[in-house]
């Protein structure tokens, strides 16, 4: 029959479109080495440890409590925090626990001064305080009496041996090898205890701390562990937990789990936000699910 009549130019449809299905969202960076302290961060909110960690997004000035501190709760002095921290740590690096004493005014001020401080009498009489009540405590005597003691001890450890994954690191204020062969890891707390006890509070802040450090000494050959969080504050009652070589499995088993989460990529906001953890998030005002009336209650 006769040819068909040629289509006239630009009239043809376009070819139906293909539809490709949209890519999966890459999933968080994690890290391949994740420090004790960054796990514990995780342990406690792992929605403010993605914002922090994986978007970089900076703490935000925590706003006054709707009610002053009683007078028994204020810290003494108005040094930072974190500095004040970081003088009486510096200053128990160079503690002879043989010989302790209270550190010189001179010794004070110079670990002030290389740190751009300049301490009010009060304030140096607050990290003096500090320093010496570790120094007279059954737990400077112990460190005295041991075999070995290395202070700033780093550690490193494959979070599943063998597997070639995680890598957990950190640093313990002192570990020391004790007559027996057991270790002993003292880490020096000076964050206020207010109205808690001290294994309260580490029960509650510092268990993977505890249990990092545990595992590490244990897989380090430890026949024995014991975890001393001692809050200057009262150094004479130490938060303590005691493992044996028979406990290592377990205690694998519990941090696998506790890093599980962040290796899936899961950031979980906490169930029980309260002002301590959330008051410097950089989420707590327009992204968290929760609302200020508990992001800003009490701990």
């Amino acid at each position: 029959g006769p040819a068909a009549a040629p289509r006239p130019a630009g009239t043809a449809l376009p070819a139906p479109a293909t539809l490709l299905p949209a890519p999966a969202p890459a999933p968080p960076s994690v890290p391949r080495r994740l420090s004790f302290s960054s796990l514990g961060e995780y342990g406690r909110c792992g929605y403010r440890w993605y914002l922090r960690r994986v978007l970089g997004l900076p703490e935000v000035r925590p706003p006054p409590p709707a009610t002053p501190a009683a007078p028994g709760l204020q810290r003494p002095g108005g040094l930072d925090a974190l500095l004040r921290g970081t003088l009486v740590h510096v200053l128990l690096e160079d503690l002879d626990f043989a010989r302790p004493s209270a550190p010189a005014p001179e010794a004070v001020a110079a670990v002030a001064a290389a740190r751009d401080a300049e301490l009010t009498e009060a304030e140096a009489a607050d990290v003096t305080r500090l320093v010496e009540s570790f120094a007279t405590s059954p737990l400077c005597g112990r460190l005295a009496d041991a075999r070995a003691a290395r202070r700033e001890a780093p550690f490193a450890f494959g979070l599943e041996p063998g597997t070639g994954g995680l890598l957990v690191h950190g640093v313990v204020d002192v570990l020391a090898t004790e007559d027996d062969g057991g270790v002993l890891i003292v880490d020096y707390k000076t964050n206020p205890l207010d109205a808690l006890d001290p294994e309260e509070l580490t029960a509650r802040d510092y268990d993977g701390q505890r249990l990092v450090y545990a595992l590490a000494a244990l897989r380090n050959g430890a026949p024995r562990v014991e975890v001393a969080h001692c809050y200057l504050e009262r150094p004479d009652a130490p938060a303590t937990a005691v493992y044996g070589a028979a406990d290592a499995a377990a205690l694998g088993e519990r941090l696998v789990t506790l890093a599980g989460g962040l290796l899936a990529g899961s950031f979980s906001v906490t169930d029980t936000p309260h002002r301590e953890l959330c008051a410097s998030c950089p989420g707590r005002r327009a992204l968290c699910s929760h609302p200020e009336t508990l992001t800003l209650r009490p701990a």
